[in-house]
């Protein structure tokens, strides 16, 4: 079963704008880790050696290595897509609503140890959100789990799609691969069972984007319910027309159980 790869609506430009992100919604990896470290390494421009003002020099998000006051943070450069360091703009704190000032400028009202996840603008205005962790060197709560957004590595809730009010009201209970299911805000979508969608905030919550759905082209992504694949019931709405559960794919242990209806191919 082929799911929608998920990118939240605050950048799902970036899967086609910037060739270094993967079709699985640019989880952040120890590869990739290490490709931006070289990367960094070999550059002239550093925090370093812009003391007298680091705003736009380069940085690495999963180190947030720039100096007091400034953040590591993703905007749209005059070429291509770029982490630098800007400037702390506001004191907002983990979940709370804030205002992210566009891809262009980049920065946002959180406070320094968090960023502004909402609903992206290509236009380059500003959108409102919610401050969400920043994961630095991969560390996050226990009930929390390191993800990628657009390489910007956070920290995002742990939830379960078939527990109802596994996440906060205004979040969707989403698939990261290849580990499971996190909390993120949901999409201005919110489409409903069978209805095409984008990304893996586009269906309403308790829904999955996924290939393979029943009454939909079988290459088209539609949005289709989750279930339990350890159930002995078939609990899928489309189950006369040959839908089943079928395991998403989740490595975590206690999320392995998740499964999507979907006809299998």
């Amino acid at each position: 079963m082929r799911q929608r790869p998920f990118l939240p609506l605050c950048f799902a430009v970036l899967a086609c704008t910037n060739p270094a992100l993967t079709d699985d919604g640019a989880q952040s990896s120890e590869s990739d880790t290490q490709s931006q470290q070289d990367d960094h390494d070999g550059q002239d421009t550093s925090t370093e050696e812009t003391q007298d003002d680091p705003s736009g020099a380069t940085c690495l998000p999963e180190l947030q290595d720039c100096p007091d006051d400034f953040k590591c943070l993703l905007r749209l450069g005059a070429e291509d897509w770029e982490f630098v360091c800007l400037p702390v703009l506001g004191d907002k704190d983990v979940g709370e609503a804030c205002i992210h000032d566009g891809v262009q400028a980049g920065t946002d009202d959180c406070d320094r140890d968090s960023w502004c996840i909402g609903a992206f603008d290509p236009g380059g205005a500003p959108w409102e959100g919610v401050c969400y962790p920043l994961c630095v060197g991969g560390i996050c709560d226990d009930a929390q789990r390191c993800v990628g957004i657009g390489a910007l590595p956070v920290c995002a809730p742990i939830c379960d799609p078939l527990t109802a009010g596994s996440c906060a009201a205004g979040e969707a209970c989403i698939y990261r691969p290849p580990e499971g299911f996190v909390c993120f805000p949901q999409g201005a979508e919110g489409n409903g069972l069978g209805e095409p969608c984008a990304t893996g905030v586009s269906c309403a919550p308790g829904l999955h984007c996924s290939q393979l759905v029943a009454g939909c082209d079988p290459d088209a992504y539609c949005c289709t319910d989750y279930c339990d694949v350890d159930s002995d019931t078939n609990s899928c709405a489309a189950q006369d027309q040959g839908a089943s559960c079928q395991a998403i794919g989740a490595t975590d242990p206690n999320q392995a159980h998740v499964g999507a209806c979907v006809v299998p191919g």
